[in-house]
């Protein structure tokens, strides 16, 4: 295993980048300077509150800091009847949201971020008539440029993605878009996708319509009032919980604090000895002088040239993302309604964009420039949610630059959070539990995997592509063996995991170029990149035949999966029945050494996890045989959220204060998962025990001696094959490892990697959480309730009690093309010409010859779904603009009763017949 910590490189790119580019200068605009440079950029000035001279005793909720973020959140909350105060430094709006561009998008190519940005849309829509004061909403539109072929397709498949949620969006050849925005240069273009809902909003005047609406309610909102320190106790559990909050004025009694503190949010963060993985940076854009030919015209997306224009009355704002941003350590606490001077040299590549695509740029003038701090994280995505080392403490922060068009969604989603216990969305991509504390920590690996995230901002999302920073955070104790073995690594939750095997050989990921920025020559070894720009593309990759013989010698021979990334916790002491029975929803009381496939839910009965739980007995202090009192069970859960999982679990646990501990041991137990016909041949010789169906039934677990070592082996499989999965402890890996290798050669054992995986998985009908399987899913409407069981009670079984009685909102559905035609996920679902919901998740299911991918089904109108309803239809599936027949299942049509999983094998594969 290897930390990717702060290297002495990466120190001196940091030196050279202090030298080369303006750090922390502090050489700031004075308020004449901004008064002169910015009156005609700011549209309105912030929200005036009278000054406080003290402070409640108590409250709900308080909130840190009058940004974009936290007036929306005290927004949320107030309207919920939460007893909610505001607190500010400066005055409202005085950080980074004055200077915000306020371009609200509705189409990104993620299916909740485009519901969140649509959740502020439309509360811009209504706010005026709600709280009679104009946010400064403009519906303008906008319009995406594209240059190249692959990404007029990626617009495709986001216009296709807007149809499921009733967005009205196009695409548009070169002369159309000229239309649209006649001062566009059409030859330089391929085309652009048109979105007539987009539009801007004036920051300052959101933000007054949302505090003065807060206040009208029973907000408070206090300025010039800063948070000295937050008090925390602890709980039964030993956990920390948050008590209250210390201003000049007086302490505040609470059990919530909201940090919405922006650039300054890390700061916070450390009061109370937390990390929080963001970095501030600079960002700017100009605005021109007028061109009277731009008013009302549409804003603009040029992703290929990485830059934004934004129409201001009869002024340009045009800004981007380039590859070398000026990072900063802090943004002094003073910083209020200012500005850093811009560096030329650093936007000059956003100039020669702009000229190119609307070529009277070059002779309009620019009046005045804006650059100031913005907030990135590491995989450009906001901080949300409670941080699960403090109760109490919830984040809004990191918003990428993009808060102002996410604050609706998110403070909405955010109050539901703190209110109801969960959101109504599933929130996992922006939660703060997907970063383990070793990521938040290792300020080098938060530093390099920002800077990507905002140099590669405009990327095109190919659904198969990896970023390059930040990696080698954690290796696998298999990880130079596969390596040698032709592994392309992808990266989870800082694990090096393998997604395929290349024929070509070795492709080592290489360590972080800062692509060529701060003095940093580009790598010379650029065979992992270029295996990666292999997969650029929406259709068939160039790895679609590697990834198939992966595939088929699963189903055919027998393949060898490393799944040492899986988190596996330990859950033993003398209530760990009784926390079993409430955590989870399947029957944990079996005998010793049985295993079984359960959920863990919420309150409001959605998947938070999907797991294998097993019974074990005390052993002799090995990782492979702990020594506990009382029940002891063996928890492995998905390795990108294995954290997350990690968190809940523990949550509950302290709620409830059982008696129990939670050991996470993820680091220290390596995983191999033999699977495939000729899995028991393999593995028998190797084994002291016997692995027949009798003293090896499926869905059991026992310790046994693998060439000589001590491991624990579970016969389960995650892709419909007879198999077993090895949990070995670290140091006996390797070994262990080498001699299934050697002896599996003459069955024809094969590396395989989780596209294959993947690929199995979703072709036998099983479930990938996150995916088809989220938290805004509950086990009825997946076609789980197999494993929920109907006596006892457990955490969110009231609700699904509920939903039983009510009916089924959505079911998940299987849909198997006829044609040979790629999908990925997010491929609108047609029944009888209505849109009735979109795919999650889509693969080539290899054993079938087909693609196939999963998918909820709602009713058009809204009622609840019915065998009826699903069964009978005409079905199709919109990819890219065009609708292909399929053919609807229920259950996976791949070896629907499970028979390979026993060891039989008497039918051939689909493909093959």
């Amino acid at each position: 295993m290897f930390r990717w910590a702060a290297s002495k490189a990466w120190s001196v790119h940091v030196e050279k980048a202090s030298k080369k580019i303006p750090r922390m200068d502090h050489r700031a605009l004075s308020s004449e300077q901004q008064s002169e440079e910015m009156a005609p950029i700011i549209a309105a000035e912030a929200p005036h509150v009278e000054p406080p001279s003290q402070v409640p005793e108590s409250a709900d909720v308080v909130i840190m800091g009058g940004g974009t973020a936290g007036c929306h959140t005290l927004y949320q909350l107030v309207k919920r009847g939460v007893k909610a105060v505001l607190l500010e430094r400066g005055k409202i709006s005085s950080g980074t949201t004055w200077q915000s561009a306020g371009i609200v998008w509705r189409l990104r190519p993620d299916d909740v971020l485009t519901q969140l940005l649509n959740s502020t849309r439309d509360l811009l829509m209504q706010l005026e008539a709600e709280t009679g004061i104009d946010p400064g909403w403009v519906n303008n539109g906008g319009l995406f440029i594209a240059s190249t072929k692959e990404r007029l397709d990626e617009y495709r498949r986001l216009v296709t993605m807007g149809v499921s949620f009733g967005i009205e969006s196009s695409i548009l050849d070169p002369e159309e878009t000229k239309q649209v925005f006649p001062l566009i240069d059409a030859d330089v273009i391929q085309g652009s996708l048109y979105s007539p809902g987009d539009g801007v909003v004036d920051p300052c005047k959101l933000s007054t319509a949302l505090t003065q609406s807060a206040i009208k309610g029973g907000g408070q909102v206090l300025e010039h009032c800063p948070v000295t320190s937050i008090l925390t106790g602890k709980n039964g559990f030993g956990s920390r919980q948050i008590t209250g909050v210390v201003t000049p004025l007086g302490s505040i009694k609470t059990n919530c604090v909201v940090n919405c503190c922006g650039v300054w949010a890390r700061e916070m963060a450390a009061m109370v000895g937390l990390h929080l993985p963001l970095v501030p940076m600079k960002h700017a854009y100009v605005v021109t002088e007028n061109i009277p030919e731009v008013q009302g015209l549409p804003n603009i997306r040029d992703h290929d040239a990485s830059i934004y224009f934004r129409v201001q009355e009869q002024s340009l704002c045009m800004g981007g993302y380039e590859t070398n941003p000026i990072l900063l350590e802090k943004v002094p606490h003073d910083f209020q309604f200012s500005l850093y001077e811009l560096d030329w040299i650093v936007f000059s590549r956003h100039m020669r964009g702009a000229v190119n695509l609307i070529p009277v740029f070059e002779t309009a003038g620019i009046k005045g420039t804006v650059c100031g701090p913005e907030s990135f994280t590491p995989d450009h995505k906001p901080l949300l949610g409670e941080d699960p080392r403090l109760h109490g403490l919830y984040h809004s922060c990191g918003y990428n630059a993009a808060g102002t068009m996410l604050g609706g969604g998110c403070g909405d989603q955010l109050a539901q959070w703190i209110v109801n216990g969960r959101p109504d969305l599933h929130m996992f991509d922006y939660d703060i539990r997907r970063f383990t504390p070793e990521q938040r920590r290792d300020a080098a690996w938060v530093f390099a995997k920002s800077h990507e995230s905002y140099a590669t901002n405009y990327d095109i999302v190919f659904p198969h592509d990896e970023h390059l920073a930040g990696r080698n955070f954690h290796q696998g104790p298999f990880h130079q063996e596969l390596v040698d073995a032709g592994c392309v690594f992808e990266e989870r939750q800082g694990w090096e995991r393998p997604g395929w095997f290349s024929p070509k050989g070795p492709a080592p990921v290489p360590q972080y170029d800062w692509y060529g920025s701060y003095g940093t020559p580009r790598n010379s070894d650029v065979r992992y990149e270029n295996m990666l720009k292999a997969d650029h593309t929406f259709d068939f990759s160039k790895s679609h035949q590697a990834i198939g013989e992966e595939c088929l010698a699963c189903r055919e021979q027998v393949a060898l999966f490393d799944m040492s990334h899986f988190g596996k916790l330990y859950m033993c002491g003398p209530e760990a029945q009784k926390a079993a029975d409430w955590l989870f929803t399947a029957n944990t009381r079996d005998p010793i050494g049985k295993t079984v496939y359960t959920c863990l839910l919420n309150s409001k009965a959605g998947v938070e996890a999907d797991v294998t739980v097993s019974a074990i007995e005390t052993g002799t202090g090995g990782l492979a045989d702990p020594i506990f009192k009382g029940r002891g069970f063996y928890i492995v859960t998905n390795g990108l959220s294995s954290y997350h999982s990690w968190a809940h679990i523990h949550n509950i646990l302290s709620e409830k204060n059982f008696t129990v501990g939670l050991t996470d041991l993820s680091e220290k137990i390596g995983v191999l998962s033999v699977q495939g016909p000729y899995s028991r041949d393999v593995l028998q010789p190797l084994m002291n025990v016997g692995l027949n169906d009798e003293e090896f039934p499926y869905s059991t677990t026992q310790l046994v001696k693998v060439a000589g070592h001590l491991c624990r082996a579970v016969r389960i499989s995650s892709v419909g094959e007879l198999g077993w999965e090895l949990h070995i402890p670290w140091d006996s890996c390797v070994p262990v490892y080498k001699a299934i290798w050697e002896h599996g050669k003459k069955y024809g054992l094969k590396h395989a990697g989780y596209r294959a995986l993947h690929s199995l998985n979703n072709e036998k009908g099983y479930h990938l959480w996150n995916a088809d399987l989220r938290t805004d899913d509950n086990p009825l409407e997946a076609g789980m309730d197999f494993i929920c069981r109907d006596e006892g009670d457990y955490v969110g079984k009231d609700a699904l009690d509920l939903i039983k009685q009510k009916g089924l909102k959505k079911k998940l559905a299987f849909f198997q093309l006829r044609e040979q035609i790629r999908i990925w996920g997010l491929e609108a679902i047609w029944r009888d010409d209505q849109v009735v919901g979109y795919l999650r998740r889509g693969e080539y299911g290899y054993g079938l010859g087909a693609s196939i991918g999963q998918g909820y089904v709602k009713h058009p109108e809204g009622r609840r779904v019915t065998s009826e309803f699903l069964q009978n239809g005409h079905y199709q599936v919109e990819v890219m603009g065009n609708r292909y027949n399929v053919t609807v299942h229920f259950k996976s049509p791949f070896d629907p009763n499970g028979k390979r999983l026993l060891g039989i094998y008497d039918e051939q594969l689909p493909v093959r017949q």
